[in-house]
């Protein structure tokens, strides 16, 4: 059981509050041959009992910290509690929709941008796609590959049937669409170490069917991870890289430090928006200044059930009492 798990237990005793804790390696079910003989609706509700007859149906709320890989259970569990537990309350609204492309980057991206909420300049794809996109803005004339290259001619962008250069220049982010907490993400300097990378993660792409992206590097001196419960920001810190020569990432899980910060009116309605953008009441959205002007947010990405130790100890808010209190309330 996680660190941020066993906080949240010990927040709900405090407060008197019942909460269950399980494992999505416990989610069973068996469609024994005994059942048979019921009726369909009456077999259907055995799925999800415990021993001694306690089911899914006594619970007020159903908060799915993390997803995942664990779609399959995840929509089993919400599926029954929709039809046979309907005042139930699910959190998030992402988990009740069902659809484990939502929780991707790529999805974000999208959805973001529709709504207005400026996120750095992204392409998607295939881990070789996007080494042509990179590959073709060098020299859209030349069809002379990288050596050992695979690609002889990239075939785009094309604009009215012609050739253009692209806007996305080294240095740049390759991450994973899935979102890994921040492990799956590399700075790339140029080309050589783009193909190099390419080639290095094209067996997890292939095997996890994995897609990847391209974002433009925005240079700062730190960025903001900001708590949002509902329609409440809790409260933000500012992360920076302890070495930015060595470590271009902010987290506090790799080193990052962390301090308490204020932020105006605009950038908590910015975060709240983000979050309801992403189908989360429960998010940590971090965001950047472009050009370090408060004037010029960048949402980086919204997180689903936020890692809140380095927050803890840069604010000193009681993050598993006020994530509790919310679900109680919810």
């Amino acid at each position: 059981m996680s660190k941020h798990l066993c906080l949240l237990r010990k927040a709900a005793r405090k407060m008197g509050v019942e909460m269950d804790l399980v494992s999505y390696n416990k989610i069973t079910f068996d469609t024994n041959p005994s059942y048979l003989n019921l009726p369909v609706s009456q077999r259907l509700t055995t799925l999800f009992e415990k021993e001694g007859g306690e089911t899914l149906k006594n619970y007020d709320v159903i908060f799915f910290r993390t997803t995942g890989k664990h779609w399959e259970e995840v929509n089993l569990v919400v599926d029954w509690v929709k039809k046979n537990n309907p005042k139930c309350k699910i959190v998030d609204p992402l988990v009740e929709k069902g659809r484990p492309s939502d929780a991707c980057k790529a999805w974000q991206m999208v959805e973001l941008t529709k709504n207005n909420i400026e996120v750095p300049h992204t392409i998607y794809g295939s881990l070789w796609t996007l080494f042509s996109y990179m590959n073709f803005s060098r020299d859209i004339f030349s069809s002379k590959p990288l050596s050992g290259s695979r690609l002889a001619r990239p075939a785009f962008p094309l604009e009215n049937g012609k050739s253009t250069k692209n806007d996305m220049n080294f240095p740049v982010i390759l991450k994973g669409s899935s979102g890994d907490r921040g492990t799956n993400v590399f700075k790339i300097d140029n080309l050589k170490q783009l193909e190099k990378k390419v080639r290095e993660l094209r067996k997890l792409e292939i095997e996890g069917g994995k897609r990847y992206m391209l974002q433009e590097f925005i240079k700062n001196d730190g960025d903001l991870r900001i708590l949002v419960l509902g329609d409440k920001v809790l409260g933000a810190m500012k992360r920076t890289s302890s070495n930015f020569e060595k470590e271009f990432r902010n987290n506090f899980s790799v080193g990052g430090k962390v301090e308490v910060v204020e932020i105006p009116e605009s950038i908590k309605e910015l975060a709240i928006k983000a979050a309801k953008v992403c189908g989360l009441l429960v998010a940590g959205v971090d965001v950047v200044y472009r050009d370090n002007d408060v004037n010029k947010p960048v949402v980086w990405e919204v997180n689903k059930g936020p890692q809140f130790w380095g927050f803890m100890e840069a604010t000193g808010i009681d993050v598993p009492k006020e994530i509790i209190n919310f679900l109680v309330n919810v």
